[in-house]
């Protein structure tokens, strides 16, 4: 019997050994995954390309990129919620795979909350477009455009998608009525802008700063509270007496849920010497991402604040699935 009772007492001290032992060992000789919710060439995916490298010479093991597209990035959180909590998968979630399709798509089976935050890496604000022969040269053009108009469309890369939903919350701020016209993705939407088919589209600046930049698009105003670097001269939308309309895409690293601690303040090291190397943070600055290093706590707060505007956002514009 007593016997028994320090076989008992001893298994859980067996057991903290083990896991202990199983943390200082990581990382074993064994490739790091980082799942990607998207195709290859989106925000997370070029991010992760930038920074891995630098932490597979910190940790010594070499990252694996496995691009998961699906469920407009909920097949990825999908697996990271199934995946072993031992350091060896990880995930660069978005504000979609975080933020906007748990909260449009109650199906999905994983809880953004319960991931492991490692840390945020960087943010892509949104902007505010229309073509350059427009008569709107700023946010209150833009209004008084929409107002004088019987019939005004707003293209987006999807249904569900931060294009659908940043302009669903400029609708429910200003009061505007405007039509949605999905598109598959952020490039057909601007192509549709272009050629006349939508009238303004709400897309990162990242991959319109081109077409700004050629004079072929006019940005009006960036969904942020603050101005971009990209582009300091072009005044927030809260600047031009819209507030509340702040909206922005990112890249931040997640583990699965019960990850230890010690792996993940590990691997957020990393991930801040990653962006503070001079090389990697000038190309991350010069396709217009903007470096924003965060601890595992703030980027758990960042998580639960996004699902909770995002939620709010898509329940009021009445955001259903596909």
């Amino acid at each position: 019997m007593i016997l028994s009772r320090r076989a008992a007492l001893a298994a859980p001290l067996v057991a903290l050994a083990t896991s202990a032992q199983a943390q200082t060992e990581w990382p074993k000789a064994q490739p790091i995954r980082v799942l990607i919710p998207f195709a290859p060439g989106g925000v997370p995916d070029i991010i992760s390309r930038i920074v891995t490298p630098k932490m597979s010479e910190g940790l010594g093991q070499g990252f694996v990129i496995d691009n998961k597209p699906g469920a407009g990035g909920g097949l990825a959180g999908q697996l990271l919620a199934q995946a072993p909590s031992d350091g060896y998968t990880l995930m660069t979630g978005t504000v979609s795979t975080l933020s906007i399709v748990p909260a449009i798509n109650p199906s999905l089976k994983y809880d953004p909350n319960a991931f492991a935050a490692i840390g945020l890496a960087a943010i892509v604000p949104m902007v505010a477009l229309v073509r350059i022969d427009s008569p709107a040269q700023d946010i209150q053009g833009l209004i008084e455009l929409v107002k004088k108009s019987p019939k005004f469309d707003y293209g987006s890369s999807g249904n569900g998608s931060i294009l659908h939903l940043t302009a669903e919350l400029f609708k429910l701020k200003t009061g505007l009525k405007m039509q949605h016209i999905p598109y598959r993705g952020s490039a057909p939407a601007l192509q549709a802008l272009l050629s006349g088919e939508v009238d303004v589209v709400f897309d990162a600046l990242a991959p319109a700063m081109g077409q700004i930049k050629a004079g072929k698009l006019r940005a009006l105003g960036l969904a942020m509270a603050r101005r971009s670097p990209a582009l300091p001269d072009l005044k927030t939308i809260g600047e031009q007496g819209v507030a509340g309309v702040e909206a922005y895409t990112w890249a931040g690293l997640y583990a699965p849920p019960g990850t230890s601690a010690a792996i993940v303040n590990r691997l957020n090291a990393e991930l801040l010497k990653a962006l503070k190397d001079p090389e990697n943070a000038r190309k991350i600055s010069e396709l217009g991402y903007e470096i924003s290093p965060s601890s595992p706590a703030e980027l758990a707060a960042h998580t639960a604040a996004e699902l909770k505007k995002w939620t709010e956002v898509a329940k009021a514009a009445d955001v259903k699935p596909d």
